[in-house]
């Protein structure tokens, strides 16, 4: 059995972001440590709930539930993974009808566009689409009613190990609402959502290849303690087939306020990271999970070869 060693996993998830995981060759966002493991600090929201209805104004906060990636377009190339981590740190996001504007803030130092009705792409009562101009977008997605997730999209040009490209980064955040229940869980609680993963190998995997079906996660007694588990599957499309490249447990004791968090395992794959979560809505109606993985070698540190990394989120109801 691998030992996955907790000095690998810590040196992969303290790696810093630029430009959201886009290299050194630019400025912004100022280079920020991301969470160690075990424990990782517990995603906190508005204290009180919020209605996630983009029919009426709202504004909700959260921190240590953001996370971010990038892909990297060289000039006339393929798109392909450039980096990911995930965040700590504060995300809010103020959503006002009349007259329409939506405003997010990330936990960097990037100035982050503001949209109004003008700039929206599309819309439904599940997600919510602007685009302004070529190089900035923003996507809420209200899969179901207590847990909105928002990603910030900006497109920019840079050099990548002299490469000149195109840098296409998202700056994710999971927003919702707390447990209020004080109610005893006696019987096992089950979520089904699809996960948003991405991921691979820095420079080669390219873009949308990578996915993970629908999954389960069930929350229910254990002894003294109650319990979260489940599993996450990476797959990559190649040819035409879905390859699995990494099966992730996610296992954790939760806590009465509904967080919960713990390290991911994948020894057959030879993967290693953690995840943060929490069950949300007043009477734990959905749950979510952001999660992250790196690969190691046979010694469970972080592989100097083999330098893929897999990162998203996961919410169910």
């Amino acid at each position: 059995m691998r030992s996955v060693s907790v000095r690998a996993i810590s040196a992969a998830l303290c790696c810093v972001l630029v430009t959201a995981c886009g290299g050194d060759d630019s400025p912004t966002p100022t280079p920020t440590e991301s969470p160690t493991p075990g424990p990782s600090p517990s995603p906190t929201p508005t204290p009180t709930e919020v209605d996630f209805d983009f029919s009426t104004d709202f504004t909700s906060s959260i921190t240590n539930s953001a996370y971010a990636f990038a892909y990297f377009a060289p000039e006339g190339g393929t798109e392909v993974w450039s980096d990911g981590s995930r965040r700590n740190g504060q995300s809010t996001i103020t959503y006002e009808v009349a007259p329409e504007n939506v405003e997010y803030t990330w936990p960097d130092t990037l100035e982050l566009e503001s949209f109004t009705a003008a700039n929206l792409l599309n819309s439904s009562p599940t997600i919510r689409t602007y685009r302004k101009g070529t190089t900035d977008g923003l996507q809420m997605e209200l899969p179901f009613e207590h847990v909105l997730r928002v990603a910030y999209e900006k497109s920019q040009s840079f050099i990548r190990d002299t490469v000149p490209g195109t840098l296409r980064s998202f700056r994710y955040a999971l927003f919702f609402n707390p447990v209020t229940t004080d109610t005893t869980i006696t019987a096992n609680l089950s979520y089904t959502g699809t996960p948003q993963a991405t991921g691979g190998e820095a420079g080669v995997t390219p873009s949308g290849v990578i996915t993970s079906p629908e999954t389960t996660l069930v929350v229910g007694p254990d002894g003294n303690n109650i319990k979260i588990n489940g599993t996450i599957r990476i797959l990559e499309t190649v040819n035409g087939n879905n390859v699995v490249r990494a099966v992730l447990p996610i296992s954790g004791n939760v806590g009465t306020n509904g967080f919960f968090n713990g390290l991911i395992e994948d020894e057959a794959n030879g993967f290693a990271g953690n995840f943060v979560g929490s069950l949300a809505g007043p009477s734990r109606e959905e749950v979510f999970v952001v999660f992250y993985v790196v690969k190691v070698d046979d010694e469970g540190e972080e592989d100097e070869d083999d330098v893929r990394k897999y990162i998203g989120s996961l919410i169910g109801s």
